[in-house]
């Protein structure tokens, strides 16, 4: 009986952890959602990743991730276009979490 309690609750365990995780990484609806904006944030952000919500980071923290992930991207041969950063940009700016 102590062995299968062990293993409902190891496995519960899991699946919580899966589901915030989940949660965290994307799972769910985006401020804005439906717009232009978010179609390219959606299409670029998720070609290696999970999209990230926008209130994940600062406005200031945002511009340092698009920089690693340009480079990312270049490394791996994938387009990033610079009208497309600043889209990006511009709407992690405007969603962003508070400094």
């Amino acid at each position: 009986m102590v062995k299968w309690f062990s293993l409902i609750f190891l496995w519960g365990s899991i699946l919580t952890v899966a589901a915030l995780g989940l949660w965290s990484c994307g799972a769910g609806s985006l401020p804005e959602e439906g717009s232009p904006d978010v179609t390219v944030f959606r299409n670029k952000c998720t070609v290696c990743h999970s999209w990230p919500h926008p209130k994940r980071h600062s406005a200031r923290e945002w511009d340092h991730y698009l920089t690693l992930m340009e480079t990312h991207m270049k490394n791996r041969g994938l387009p990033f276009e610079p009208q497309e950063k600043e889209i990006i940009r511009a709407y992690l700016h405007r969603n962003a979490r508070e400094d």
